[in-house]
């Protein structure tokens, strides 16, 4: 979640062109270290992050690439605040429905995910988007957002930015 924090806050404040150039670099340098992790070449300290943080069974780092992959992509796409406010949502709803989720799961339902965990996140992220934007905004997107998480047929770094950069742009706010 944190490096979600981080990404957002150089999105928003750092010029475009600069932080593509961040991205696009942080991007390759991640591939390099997933191709070394792959290769079972230990760098170590990535080696203790990917081996703590990452889920088992899935290629090494594939969360953080497809956070950073996707950060480039609505960057690419969209206007920086619009981007910005898609990888924070994505940021704070996405971590607080794993953190919710391992220590108050119960009820599991769609992909092993519990409702609990989904619940919890939707709410904090709202919480959250209430500075940032008035509650009616925060509402719709936290639950799009918890929805998209939730049921995403793809893994929903990929997916719960574009998603939710195209309701900023595409609803009458």
């Amino acid at each position: 979640m944190v490096f979600g924090l981080l990404i957002t806050l150089l999105i928003y404040y750092v010029p475009k062109e600069s932080t593509l150039i961040i991205l696009g670099v942080g991007l390759l340098v991640g591939l390099w270290f997933i191709d070394l992790e792959m290769r079972k070449i230990n760098v170590p300290l990535i080696h203790e992050l990917i081996f703590h943080l990452e889920r088992p069974g899935v290629f090494p780092g594939k969360g953080a690439f497809y956070f950073v992959f996707t950060a480039l992509v609505t960057l690419i796409l969209f206007p920086s605040a619009v981007a910005a406010q898609g990888i924070l949502i994505l940021s704070v709803l996405d971590g607080m429905a794993t953190i919710i989720g391992l220590r108050y799961g119960r009820i599991r339902i769609i992909n092993h995910k519990s409702i609990e965990g989904s619940g919890g996140a939707i709410i904090v992220t709202f919480i959250v988007l209430l500075f940032f934007m008035d509650p009616v905004k925060a509402a719709v997107l936290s639950v799009v957002a918890g929805i998209v998480e939730l049921g995403s047929p793809i893994d929903d770094n990929l997916l719960l930015p574009i998603i939710i950069d195209l309701l900023l742009v595409l609803l009458p706010w």
